[in-house]
C-alpha cells in the first residue's frame, strides 16, 4: 500500500514539474513577442543622437536631435545651417519644424532614417 502511495506522489510531482517547465517556456516566449511588438514604434530614445549621411558624402550632412526636442543640421561644413524642433507624429515618423519636413525610420532598423522630400538616408552615429 505504501509503495502505491509513493508512486502516486512521485507521478504527481513529475506532472507538476512538467507543467512548470511548460509555463516558463511559454511565458518567456510571450514576453519576447510583447517586447518585439513594442519596438515597432519609435520613442524619444530612438530619435535622440547624431545622424550622419554616409550615402551622399559630398553633402557632409549631420543632424543632431536632443532630448528637449530640438534639432540642428550641419551641411557643407556650415554649422547649424538649419534648426528647429522635432515631434513624433507616427509609429515611425517625426516632423521637423519650422520646415514641416518628415523623417521616417526604417521599419527593420531604427538606426537608419530617411528624409522624405530629399531622399537623404542617414545612419545613427554610435
Amino acid at each position: 500500500m505504501r509503495i502505491i502511495k509513493t508512486k502516486g506522489i512521485l507521478s504527481t510531482l513529475f506532472f507538476v514539474a512538467v507543467l512548470l517547465f511548460i509555463s516558463f517556456t511559454v511565458g518567456s516566449k510571450a514576453s519576447e513577442i510583447v517586447q518585439g511588438s513594442s519596438q515597432k514604434e519609435i520613442s524619444t530614445k530612438n530619435v535622440v543622437g547624431t545622424w550622419v549621411n554616409h550615402h551622399d558624402k559630398n553633402l557632409h550632412q549631420k543632424i543632431t536631435f536632443t532630448k528637449n526636442h530640438k534639432w540642428h543640421e550641419n551641411q557643407h561644413d556650415i554649422k547649424n545651417i538649419y534648426s528647429g524642433h522635432w515631434k513624433i507624429i507616427g509609429k515611425r515618423t517625426i516632423k521637423l519644424t519650422p520646415y514641416n519636413e518628415k523623417i521616417v525610420f526604417d521599419k527593420n532598423n531604427f538606426h537608419q532614417i530617411k528624409v522624405v522630400n530629399y531622399h537623404h538616408i542617414l545612419n545613427k552615429k554610435k
